[in-house]
């Protein structure tokens, strides 16, 4: 894949060859990637928006709510960061320009249908993307409000998409009345993690 995308200096130990990444893990069979995208509400002076996408209710966790994400490839991904960018594109139709920050780690035994049981770890990492961002015609660059950035899902992977704010995802998280269905704990992309992005991405505008 060609970099179209900057990393944030301290996540530079992630850009190396993923056959390398990989070998260094030797207790991971598989890995997983995900990309948590802000945007600016529609109001200038109200809190930031997370992009969720609604899993389609013909695949596995149908009608739950994540952020994009997918599974590494090795045959198409060069680093893990590579995957990010491709499932990001993939999924919401929205091109990754820089790998801002690590949200997450996870880990969860995964038994397939052969009835293997393989270990998944899942990294997951607020991403900026090129979409989010206008350059006016001084030349200087100002954010697009969330109904402005135009995403487009994948139908067969996901059905809907929200701009989500902190408060909906909290009351999700602490109930089942909550707007967003969300991935079981034990599982990636999970209620948890989505408010620890925000968090991290507070602390980043600080």
């Amino acid at each position: 894949m060609a970099s179209t995308y900057t990393v944030a200096p301290h996540l530079e130990y992630f850009n190396v060859p993923l056959a390398d990444f990989t070998a260094a893990r030797p207790e991971f069979e598989a890995f997983g990637i995900g990309g948590y995208i802000f945007a600016q509400n529609a109001e200038p002076a109200s809190p930031p928006c997370i992009l969720l996408l609604q899993r389609a209710l013909t695949d596995s966790m149908p009608g739950c709510w994540e952020g994009p994400g997918g599974a590494s490839e090795p045959e198409e991904d060069k680093t893990l960061l590579d995957g990010v960018v491709r499932e990001v594109l993939e999924e919401s139709g929205l091109h990754v320009s820089r790998i801002v920050e690590l949200v997450a780690i996870d880990s969860w035994a995964h038994k397939r249908r052969d009835g293997q049981t393989i270990r998944i770890a899942k990294y997951s990492f607020i991403v900026d993307v090129h979409e989010a961002v206008h350059e006016s015609s001084d030349g200087n660059f100002h954010a697009v409000h969330y109904d402005g950035i135009p995403v487009r899902l994948e139908a067969s992977e996901h059905q809907a998409f929200d701009w989500a704010v902190e408060e909906d995802v909290q009351a999700s998280v602490e109930s089942s009345t909550g707007k967003y269905s969300l991935p079981l704990p034990s599982r990636g992309h999970q209620g948890p993690n989505i408010l620890r992005a925000f968090e991290l991405f507070r602390n980043l505008k600080q």
